[in-house]
């Protein structure tokens, strides 16, 4: 590494940066190219990268990989052009390089050089996923950057849109929905300039956006989001494209958790009317649905009319997946809870259990969709007078919980409410049961005074 703790003079930087040009033109392409991002490192793909993929030695063979940096950066280390770590196979600019780079450069050459570094970051840049994460995080300086370029500069390319998509569903798969909303907020902007406003991938960012501020615990942006993803669609769609169905969906769920009932049951019944015309009425996407109606009807106190479609969606998906499928025990579920609320104990026992045996089958005992299964059961036995099996129950379900997600996880809280309730009336009473509800009461205090 060549260490500048003087300042140069400009004129001589850039005479060092036009030999390197005459020597190695890529080596001053890179040097461009990385003064429009941050002043953070780049790793040597970013510019072995740049003429893309097809033509990147690095993805030939290791070998290739290494002469080409070697060829590329060599000039650039010896006249103090950047600092490079051979060992971490990455490089920065000092702070004299990049300000005399920018400094002489015309607005017209910086937007062209600042679209050049976000195609080149584009390159570098994995797909959100989540075993992706550490290499986004990262490279994050260089995303704000590109952000701000996209911002100030007026820089709009299908690379900058790229960027900016990829790092915000990063961020979202990382639960850091605020962020990822402000990333996916900038791609959509960099997107309509490219596109209009009149486009499906518009719509497509929009119920994406819509997703991210519903995880975010932002309900009102996520209703406007996805209000105006279904209007575009309803614009530029033909007339009952099933494809319009999601965002509906989405809108009437959202609607539902903003307590305003009557506009997401509207919203349902068109999303359930656009995928019967366009599937049919025995499509999985029709179940998923109804399923969601008898969820809203349920929440509306009405689970007698709750119980017909949720009931169809079980047969749906019962004759799509089979018995042993995640969706067919969700709705059992579903069926059995809108049983206990009619008052039917025993039509509901029977689908509580068949959703817990086909989740023992599938996700084994010490999974979190097991382990509701169980508290589920529990909590109808405890109010049928079969307290001993409750107990059993929640007993299994309660370590299920904590097996999968450790202890004290918000999930299992509601179980845990409902078992405690349980111990006390329990223990108040003067039963078989009453020693061993003290006893599990006891040690639930211990424990709680030990966290």
């Amino acid at each position: 590494m060549t260490d500048n703790p003087t300042p140069r003079a400009p004129a001589d930087i850039l005479a060092a940066v036009n030999e390197v040009e005459r020597q190695a033109p890529g080596g001053a392409e890179a040097l461009y190219m990385a003064a429009m991002l941050a002043d953070s490192p780049l790793p040597y793909d970013f510019a072995l990268a740049m003429e893309g993929a097809p033509h990147n030695p690095a993805l030939v063979n290791p070998a290739a990989a290494f002469f080409a940096a070697t060829a590329l950066f060599e000039p650039l280390v010896e006249r103090g052009l950047i600092h490079g770590d051979p060992d971490a196979r990455t490089f920065t600019l000092p702070p004299d390089v990049r300000a005399a780079l920018r400094d002489s450069l015309s607005p017209e050459e910086t937007l062209e050089w600042a679209g050049r570094a976000v195609y080149g970051l584009n390159l570098i840049l994995p797909d959100a996923e989540p075993q992706n994460w550490p290499t986004v995080q990262w490279l994050m300086p260089h995303v704000m950057a590109c952000r701000a370029l996209a911002a100030d500069l007026g820089l709009v390319s299908a690379a900058a849109n790229r960027v900016l998509h990829q790092a915000g569903f990063s961020h979202h798969h990382q639960r850091l929905h605020r962020e990822a909303a402000e990333l996916l907020e900038a791609a959509m902007a960099v997107d309509v300039a490219l596109k209009g406003r009149r486009h499906p991938d518009i719509a497509a960012d929009l119920e994406g956006l819509g997703t991210v501020y519903w995880a975010a615990g932002d309900l009102e942006r996520s209703e406007a989001a996805f209000a105006s993803c279904h209007e575009l669609q309803r614009e530029i769609f033909t007339e009952d494209n099933p494809a319009g169905a999601s965002a509906l969906n989405s809108l009437a769920v959202v609607r539902q958790a903003l307590g305003r009932f009557d506009e997401a049951k509207r919203a349902f019944g068109e999303c359930l009317r656009l995928l019967e015309a366009g599937h049919g009425p025995d499509h999985p996407a029709t179940a998923s649905c109804l399923s969601n109606t008898a969820l809203l009807l349920e929440a509306m106190d009405r689970p007698e009319e709750a119980l017909a479609p949720a009931g169809r969606a079980l047969a749906i998906n019962t004759a799509a997946y089979g018995e042993d499928h995640p969706e067919t025990a969700s709705d059992h579920n579903t069926v059995a809870l809108l049983l206990e609320r009619t008052g039917d104990a025993v039509g509901a026992e029977e689908h509580f259990r068949k959703s817990l045996r086909i989740r023992e089958r599938i996700y084994g005992q010490d999974h979190p969709e097991t382990a509701q299964g169980l508290c589920n059961l529990a909590l109808l036995l405890s109010a049928t007078g079969r307290e001993s099996e409750a107990l059993d129950l929640f007993d299994a379900g309660l370590a299920a919980y904590e097996t999968a997600l450790g202890p004290n996880h918000p999930l299992m809280e509601p179980a845990l409410d409902n078992f405690i309730a349980l111990l006390e009336r329990l223990a108040a009473a003067d039963d078989a049961l009453r020693g061993r509800a003290e006893s599990r009461l006891r040690a639930i205090v211990e424990k709680a005074g030990r966290a």
